[in-house]
């Protein structure tokens, strides 16, 4: 049993590593591959006053954000009418950060913003991918 504790922790440790190292892969290829990172200020630039749908590479999900000029939020999921409201912010590190209002504690979610051929992708910050725009439009169109 002695001999095998120590195994074991070995195992979860390198399991860990190798899963952060795969996180971080993603977006360390992309941006060997020729993607951009965008700053704080051509974030804004390209989504405030605008509507984009917002595609999760994990599930598939797709919801409507639109991002006001007053760092406000609306999110609704694409096959639903519940929306709900937030705010977004971006940071000195160049992320952007939503929070969404509701009952329960407030979580922000800050994320990277890359340019892959024109679209923009949000990595998570172990560098894992989380989505991709798929639309843009002016305005308010939730």
């Amino acid at each position: 049993m002695a001999r095998t504790l120590p195994s074991l922790i070995g195992v979860l440790v390198a399991a860990s590593f190798s899963t952060t190292n795969a996180s971080e892969t993603e977006m360390r290829d992309a941006l060997d591959e020729g993607a951009t990172r965008l700053t704080a200020d051509q974030i804004v630039e390209r989504l405030a006053d605008r509507t984009v749908t917002f595609e999760n590479a994990n599930t598939g999900a797709r919801w409507l954000v639109y991002y006001d000029t007053r760092n406000g939020t609306i999110l609704r999921p694409e096959d639903s009418d519940e929306r709900m409201e937030g705010f977004y912010a971006t940071d000195l590190s160049d992320h952007i950060c939503i929070g969404v209002y509701g009952d329960e504690p407030m979580r922000l979610r800050c994320v990277n913003v890359l340019l892959i051929d024109g679209v923009m992708h949000k990595f998570e910050l172990d560098g894992s991918l989380r989505g991709r725009i798929v639309e843009e439009v002016s305005g308010n169109m939730i």
